[in-house]
């Protein structure tokens, strides 16, 4: 289990600086497909972890889909202000 909570917080702290960047930007430079497919894979793991009752993969999985669902949307709807 700490192996597990180890993990998750990897993860989390790596995609944080990520998306404060996105949306303090409001705009990502994630490929498409890629954001599509994560978002839905993440997405898909949730429901898997759910399914096996296991907490540390609901909630690494929940926030990997949360945190792609926001590079998704800024990768669909980008600002339309323009560059500095």
């Amino acid at each position: 289990m700490i192996l597990g909570l180890i993990g998750l917080i990897c993860i989390a702290v790596g995609w944080v600086p990520q998306i404060f960047e996105i949306v303090k930007k409001k705009r990502s430079n994630l490929n498409l497909s890629f954001a599509i497919l994560y978002t839905l894979g993440a997405l898909a793991l949730v429901l898997y972890a759910l399914q096996i009752n296991d907490w540390i993969f609901v909630i690494l999985n929940g926030f990997a889909f949360l945190m792609s669902s926001i590079g998704l949307y800024y990768t669909i709807r980008p600002s339309n202000k323009r560059k500095r």
